[in-house]
């Protein structure tokens, strides 16, 4: 287990089903577990309430976070003050968070708890509303590692295997430049024959549409641990030589992703109750003649780069911190805030405890949809990947907005009937 991340019974028991974390519901696309359903059900978007109100807060060691928080801070400190930093739930930029980030690093000599009960605010979200026009508070929570596998910078017949960088006929367009209100959208593709088309699907890639070129980035022996590594965005490569090299998410051919693990419960090959990545690969031990089908219905692909940093760096474009970086939806999350997580078991003689701690929303996933959703980063490993792929359990986060953003969003949720303070 990961040292200094977990709380002591912490999702231990049956209670958060068995061996599903991240790895397994990336495979699951939009994760589309069946979540129990709310007691609360709300009619607005969001409440606000003090930072010092927050379930649990006296109770967690702040510091991870904070130095979380502050590699936020340098990351928006080399941003231009008017860059967006958010539209929803409220407009903020880059200027929002001087003030506050510039006090943040004198938090090792101050009281980072007071610092942030007196500068921020808690707003807690509801995701959108159903068909009957409620929203629910609560949401679906996984967790998520960086894998580690052998591989060579020289291809050989055991390492025959090849993670990709991006090829320069994948061509990215941001929807934004046609037109201003499809800022930040983008599709991938290419030209064939004057015409811009999707790019080529896993199915053709690993059929070896991209030999030849220069691309291969390391060799892995497995074409399995290049499926997962895929999944996982970024990992370890352990050199025949004894050195790691670490690689991270470049680019992808912007596919539909398609759930493999979703595929094997409807055809009543893994049941639900067992499904795991571990159940994954080892069908696809026991199928090796259907593994490379079923991993070619998923078409995403993904491009590698070589990592100079010491660990998996997150969408935000910084290190993630373990225990304390959550991967969200950036379209109903702000990337770079402190969040905090509550997320409260049911009683029951497994010995679980309350998870409720300060993180902070640094990466994306694309199975991570809607407001109340996220993936806790746990670390590297194979003791990491166990612990991520225990998780799976209902809860629900607060944004720690700065108090003058917050008086903002209040103002215009007077305005629209929408914001309560608890």
């Amino acid at each position: 287990m990961a040292k200094g991340v977990l709380p002591p019974g912490f999702f231990l028991g049956t209670g958060f089903g068995l061996a599903v974390g991240l790895a397994v519901f990336l495979l699951f696309s939009d994760r589309s577990v069946e979540v129990p359903e709310p007691d609360i059900k709300p009619v607005r978007d969001y409440s606000v309430l003090p930072v010092s109100d927050l379930p649990g807060w006296s109770g967690d060691d702040l510091s991870p976070a904070v130095k979380a928080l502050q590699k936020t801070c340098e990351k928006w400190s080399s941003l231009p003050a008017d860059y967006i930093v958010s539209s929803d739930p409220v407009r903020m930029t880059v200027e929002d968070w001087i003030g506050p980030c510039e006090e943040l690093q004198d938090a090792a000599e101050m009281d980072s708890r007071t610092f942030l009960e007196s500068r921020f605010q808690a707003v807690k979200l509801t995701d959108k509303a159903d068909e009957s026009g409620e929203a629910p508070e609560k949401g679906l929570f996984t967790g998520y590692f960086a894998p580690e596998y052998e591989g060579s910078l020289t291809r050989s017949e055991d390492y025959n295997v090849p993670l990709y960088t991006v090829p320069d006929d994948l061509q990215v367009l941001d929807l934004g430049d046609f037109d201003p209100g499809l800022r930040g959208k983008v599709i991938r593709g290419e030209v064939r024959d004057g015409q811009f088309v999707p790019y080529k699907t896993r199915r053709e890639i690993e059929s070896g549409t991209l030999e030849g070129r220069g691309l291969e980035l390391v060799w892995l022996k497995h074409s399995e641990d290049a499926f997962f590594l895929h999944i996982q965005g970024s990992g370890i490569i352990r050199l025949e030589n004894g050195d790691r090299l670490w690689v991270g998410y470049a680019g992808k051919n912007g596919r539909p992703y398609r759930a493999v693990g979703r595929f094997l419960i409807e055809e009543g090959e893994i049941s639900r109750e067992h499904m795991s990545m571990q159940a994954i690969r080892k069908w696809m031990a026991d199928n090796p003649e259907r593994a490379r089908d079923l991993m070619w219905r998923n078409p995403s692909y993904i491009f590698f780069r070589h990592l100079e940093m010491e660990g998996p760096v997150g969408s935000l474009g910084v290190t993630l911190t373990p225990g304390r970086s959550l991967a969200v939806d950036p379209e109903k999350v702000p990337l770079g805030i402190p969040v905090w997580l509550d997320i409260k078991p049911e009683e029951d003689a497994s010995g679980q405890t309350a998870l409720q701690r300060l993180m902070v929303a640094q990466d994306t996933g694309g199975a991570i949809r809607g407001r109340v959703r996220g993936d806790i980063y746990w670390g590297i490993g194979d003791d990491a990947g166990r612990i991520a792929g225990r998780m799976k359990e209902t809860g629900t986060y607060y944004l720690l907005l700065p108090r003058p953003v917050v008086t903002r969003m209040t103002q215009k949720g007077a305005e629209d009937g929408q914001a309560t303070a608890d």
